[in-house]
């Protein structure tokens, strides 16, 4: 074990988690001690470890003796058996926005917020600004494929990091540059109403450093409605007349989009190795940053079209005979849709197989007609149990039930099933070519994408199944 780091011990609860797991990265380049518990073992552990994290793959009172702070994100509940030692102990406890923002002070922080979009977003910025020379930092809560890592260690002043709207902890940045994508309905469970939901997004507007910028997403009202009010400097991104950063001649082909974009007064041509209009929007938001840091937006352009993604955001797992696979994280009713409709319009002539895993009960108990239509334009849905994250219900939110229910509202074929591997199972049995098949989640369903690519490896001509 190294020696203990000039700055002190710190102690993650759940350390394995996409957005722990990069802070806790962050935090051993800040020549920090790091440590960290959770309960899966996983390749994110391991990389940590390798790093010199000292990793353990249980929750005890008796891990954080060491600690000299802990922290801690709202998945972790109050009757923690190390959250509750650490309060005995009177250490520290830092959610991990009060973490993160520690490390923006120092620096020019980026951030971006928006009900989706906020990953591929911020890995978009991050891999441009890298490319352009301004080495950034980065923290987002999923794996940035070009550095296999939620994280960037960076050398520059610029800090880009996705601000997390959920529980409300994205107003503790202070951001030089504040993104807002887009805004729609999604935790309701924290924020109650709409107007809550509405001023939340209107006050981390406020926050924005005076001589910094808004970048505003213009397409979606809520977001237009919100940035109209803002008095501060901004500069608006869409496909709408007015947006200052604005597409058109949008096609996507062979799993390429293809756009022109005017940035303010330039005409610039762009290639995305990825589809959908909603990877457009992402595109347009990261050409706006890099105006509005006041670089060269044409070299910006260039290196989007290598663009490598970010995990389990539309992750092409298959393609042979006809057939393929992705795996999307999408878990709220904008991003769920977008995924479908991006399938739907990209291959309009192959069938359209949707294996669907919800996201909480309380998403389901307030959005439910919500999760239900963005379902709407799939020809097959699979239905599995909810990844509840820890959450409870009275409800009957069954596979059968939400099964029937979507059937009665759409011409689709549904499937309620009980285990992961029923689905894999009904998938193939329904499967032929051409065809497209999307799981979908923010749970473990991503498993049925990667069972589905074992058998069809072992039997791969579908064509003429039922």
């Amino acid at each position: 074990m190294r020696e203990k780091a000039p700055k002190g011990t710190v102690h993650f609860i759940g350390i394995g988690g996409s957005g722990m797991s990069g802070l806790a990265e962050l935090a051993l380049h800040l020549d920090y001690h790091v440590q960290g518990s959770d309960l899966k073992a996983s390749s994110m552990l391991h990389r940590l470890g390798e790093l010199g994290a000292d990793i353990f793959t249980t929750h005890t009172a008796d891990a954080i003796q060491n600690a000299d702070s802990v922290v801690y994100s709202s998945a972790i509940g109050s009757e923690n058996i190390e959250f509750l030692e650490a309060q005995r102990r009177g250490l520290p406890l830092l959610h991990r926005s009060d973490f993160l923002a520690q490390l923006l002070a120092n620096k020019t922080a980026i951030t971006v917020a928006g009900t989706h979009g906020k990953s591929t977003t911020s890995a978009m910025i991050t891999h441009v600004l890298d490319d352009l020379g301004m080495s950034p930092w980065a923290a987002i809560g999923g794996d940035m494929l070009r550095y296999q890592s939620p994280a960037r260690i960076g050398q520059g002043p610029l800090f880009v990091a996705e601000a997390d709207e959920s529980d409300g902890s994205f107003l503790k940045y202070r951001p030089f540059i504040g993104v807002l994508t887009n805004v729609e309905l999604d935790h309701l469970d924290y924020f109650k109403t709409a107007e809550r939901l509405e001023a939340a997004f209107a006050t981390y507007l406020t926050h924005i450093h005076p001589d910094g910028r808004a970048v505003i997403g213009w397409d979606h009202p809520l977001s237009r409605h919100i940035g109209s009010a803002y008095k501060g400097p901004r500069l608006t991104f869409g496909t709408v007349l007015g947006s200052e950063v604005r597409a058109f001649d949008i096609c996507s082909e062979q799993g390429r989009t293809r756009f022109s974009a005017v940035v303010e007064s330039d005409r610039i041509e762009c290639l995305l190795p990825a589809v959908g209009r909603h990877n457009v929007q992402n595109a347009l938001c990261t050409l706006a940053v890099v105006r509005a840091l006041g670089l060269d937006v044409r070299r910006a352009a260039e290196s989007l079209g290598d663009f490598a993604g970010v995990a389990r955001r539309m992750a092409p797992v298959y393609h042979q005979h006809g057939i393929r696979i992705f795996d999307d994280y999408a878990h709220n009713p904008g991003k769920v849709a977008a995924c479908v409709r991006t399938l739907k319009e990209t291959w309009p002539d192959a069938t359209l197989h949707v294996v669907y895993q919800p996201h909480r009960y309380s998403r389901l108990e307030t959005m439910y007609d919500a999760m239900l239509n963005a379902l709407h334009a799939a020809d097959y849905v699979y239905i599995v149990p909810v990844y509840s994250a820890g959450e409870t219900t009275s409800e009957d939110f069954s596979p059968s039930r939400l099964a029937q229910d979507l059937a009665r509202r759409f011409p689709i074929k549904t499937f309620p099933c009980e285990e992961l591997t029923d689905a894999a199972a009904s998938v193939l049995r329904y499967l032929s070519s051409p065809a497209v098949v999307l799981t979908v989640g923010a749970g473990d369903v991503g498993h049925v994408a990667y069972q589905l690519k074992d058998a069809l490896h072992e039997t791969p001509s579908r064509q003429g199944a039922p």
